[in-house]
């Protein structure tokens, strides 16, 4: 069993829209194709994604950028700053090199951004969309399947940790509390990722929103629990060799976990990567023709940080 298998048991044992509008002089904005769909869950612990984006604030070019900033010359951005230390708002660049990378905004003036994150290889001018974030709260927004007081949502971080938001319903404006401090509490579900959902009964929660028209880069980190997803609001399974999941990762060493939807997300079955031989079943060493639903959510074990670029739902695979 790999370590990040361990950890994510470890963490199970452990826990066992309003669309804002700015205005934007000089900007193309083309018409949203709005989703919505209701995800059931079982009692016990399942994993879960938001299917759905919010809608563009901006999109159009850079007329100029830093190694951390983007600036449209006749913008006149509104307030994209972080509240209640979290970040609000990202920019997803859409052209070039770096298309498909999602960044924190961290600050801004009326006609630039400044992002956690390092853009020297998007070029000059990138083109680039900006979007409010999902959180937990806009998922599970007057929720009534969740139990007060026991149900739980835990995201897991980059660095190995993990953020648990404890169900509090309406004696929580978000919907969630610290289950230490009590305090109001909200987190943010970047797009791909997925987040496990520790539920005493069976419900269900509403995902709604615009569909991603371009393609997501979702990080992969080393010695971390990676749960990730094609966040596609489609029926159509894919085929695992197909969905571009491999391309950047190591040989021999790196696997995709598929887990149990009964309430013990237990392992569904493991696969390795084998370059070009795609993916094989870790036990056998066969090849494999498993599917991937369309917002499934995979366990993902790599030994260096590395991306998976996924096709939106517009584009095959």
């Amino acid at each position: 069993m790999s370590m990040t298998r361990l950890k994510l048991n470890y963490f199970i044992a452990l826990i066992s829209s309003s669309i804002t509008v700015f205005s934007v002089s000089a900007q193309t904005v083309s018409t949203p194709i709005v989703g919505f769909n209701k995800p059931s869950f079982p009692a016990g612990n399942s994993a879960h994604t938001a299917t759905f984006v919010k809608a563009n604030v901006f999109q159009g070019a850079a007329t100029s950028s830093t190694a951390n900033s983007l600036t449209v010359s006749s913008a006149t951005f509104g307030s994209l700053a972080p509240a209640g230390g979290l970040p609000t708002h990202y920019v997803k660049i859409t052209s070039g090199a770096m298309e498909g990378y999602v960044l924190d905004i961290l600050s801004n003036t009326s006609t630039s951004v400044t992002v956690d994150g390092n853009l020297s290889t998007a070029g000059s001018t990138p083109s680039f969309v900006i979007r409010p974030h999902v959180k937990a709260s806009d998922l599970f927004v007057g929720n009534t399947s969740l139990s007060p007081g026991s149900d739980t949502l835990t995201l897991f971080n980059d660095n190995g940790t993990s953020t648990v938001l404890l169900w509090a319903g309406i004696d929580s404006p978000t919907g969630w509390i610290d289950p230490i401090s009590e305090a109001i509490q909200d987190a943010v579900v970047y797009p791909g990722q997925g987040f496990l959902l520790t539920s005493q009964s069976s419900g269900s929660f509403t995902s709604t929103g615009t569909v991603e028209t371009s393609p997501v880069v979702v990080p992969l980190y080393s010695g971390a629990v990676n749960l990730v997803t094609r966040a596609n609001p489609s029926v159509d399974p894919k085929s695992l060799q197909s969905i571009n999941l491999g391309q950047d990762m190591a040989v021999g060493t790196d696997t995709v976990e598929f887990l149990a939807t009964n309430g013990s997300l237990a392992s569904a079955g493991v696969y390795l990567w084998a370059g070009t031989d795609g993916f094989i079943d870790a036990l056998s060493e066969m090849p494999t023709s498993v599917t991937v639903g369309s917002s499934q959510v995979l366990n993902v074990t790599v030994i260096q940080p590395t991306t998976w670029k996924v096709s939106p739902p517009t584009i095959n695979p």
